[in-house]
């Protein structure tokens, strides 16, 4: 009865670390869709602009060149995307690995204050009963 309360610290540590993963996701998550926010405003505002350029073309030399700046600019707008999405992957899961450890090393830490106190609690029996 003496180790309930040492139990329920081991038990609320872990509730604490799953929550504190739970919200280390979730702002993870919040940022990935950001960033893809992000890029599509973006997409909109080039393609506005797109159309207003190709409504001013008059002849098919500048057709062909607005199309090859048009090409250009979609691949740097696509490496850029993924070059920011897979940063945000990476940093989102460093964030979490980061977490998970400090999060193990405190339910590790409760773990051994539990073991601890229950080892001291057996030798104050065991002395009580040499004693007895």
């Amino acid at each position: 009865m003496h180790m309930q309360p040492q139990y329920f610290e081991l038990y609320r540590a872990c509730l604490k670390s799953a929550a504190d993963m739970m919200s280390a996701s979730l702002q993870s998550a919040q940022r990935l869709q950001q960033q893809q926010l992000d890029v599509l405003q973006g997409a909109i505002d080039d393609q506005v602009k797109s159309v207003r350029e190709l409504s001013e073309v008059k002849s098919i030399d500048e057709l062909m060149a607005l199309q090859t700046r048009f090409t250009g600019a979609q691949f740097e707008r696509t490496v850029d995307f993924w070059s920011r999405m897979w940063r945000v992957a990476g940093d989102s899961q460093a964030a979490i690995i980061g977490q998970a450890q400090a999060q193990l090393g405190q339910v590790q830490s409760t773990a051994r204050d539990t073991t601890f106190q229950q080892q001291q609690e057996q030798q104050r029996k065991h002395q009580e009963r040499k004693t007895a």
